[in-house]
């Protein structure tokens, strides 16, 4: 364990985790938000530097700024998986040069400060717990170290629940994770056919498209995919 993690602190963040909603996943994120006192939190699965999807999120502000880092591929989820360590902006609007599109569209969605933690099991790291503020404040002592401990607990869920059905399966509790990152890819696909792009740029073309329409990246997505929308 992380000699930062508190045990006695992990046992009060499982006991608050496992009330409140017959969900586990939206359990883990709206009690993540109360527990650290913040507006918002999510889950992010990332795998090298891309991110998979949610696998919660507490609200739907937060939906839209998580959606806004998937769309960007930046922000400080990304960061956090990155580097595996956490990423603290007590004010998105004092920051420069950094995220610039994210922050703008964080800012425009109402949130004013960001933190991620990576969600690190042993030596891999499988994405990050966002927390999100309306209010702009760096985090305090015992606000990081529950945020820290939330990962920690937050990693073993998600390995716990894909433990549990075995190799080549998915949980029900991630079904939706895997889901949107399909439709996703396969608009991409069609993208880098239509523009006669590599898949790369038609991943930037999808998420340009997205941001620029104040859209969610799976509905523009899916618009490729049904052949609502066309890059040709």
């Amino acid at each position: 364990m992380d000699e930062r993690i508190d045990p006695e602190r992990v046992a009060r963040v499982v006991a608050a985790l496992a009330v409140g909603e017959s969900d586990p996943r939206a359990s883990l994120c709206s009690a993540s938000a109360g527990l650290v006192d913040m507006t918002g939190a999510g889950v992010v699965l990332l795998s090298d530097r891309r991110t998979l999807g949610n696998v919660c999120v507490s609200d739907a502000v937060t939906q839209r700024v998580e959606d806004l880092q998937y769309a960007l591929g930046e922000g400080p989820c990304v960061d956090a998986f990155r580097t595996r360590e956490p990423v603290l902006v007590a004010d998105l609007e004092a920051i420069d040069g950094r995220w610039s599109a994210f922050r703008k569209g964080a800012l425009a969605a109402g949130m004013r400060a960001a933190f991620g933690f990576p969600l690190i099991v042993g030596p891999s790291c499988i994405g990050a717990l966002n927390l999100f503020h309306d209010r702009p404040g760096a985090l305090t002592d015992d606000q990081f170290a529950d945020a820290l401990t939330i990962a920690h607990v937050a990693a073993r869920t998600v390995l716990a629940w894909q433990v549990s059905v075995g190799p080549g399966a998915v949980p029900w509790q991630l079904e939706q994770v895997p889901a949107h990152r399909a439709v996703v890819h396969q608009a991409t696909g069609i993208i880098s056919v239509q523009a006669g792009v590599p898949i790369d740029d038609a991943l930037v073309l999808l998420r340009a498209h997205a941001f620029a329409e104040e859209r969610l990246i799976g509905e523009v997505a899916e618009d490729v995919v049904g052949g609502v929308l066309r890059f040709d």
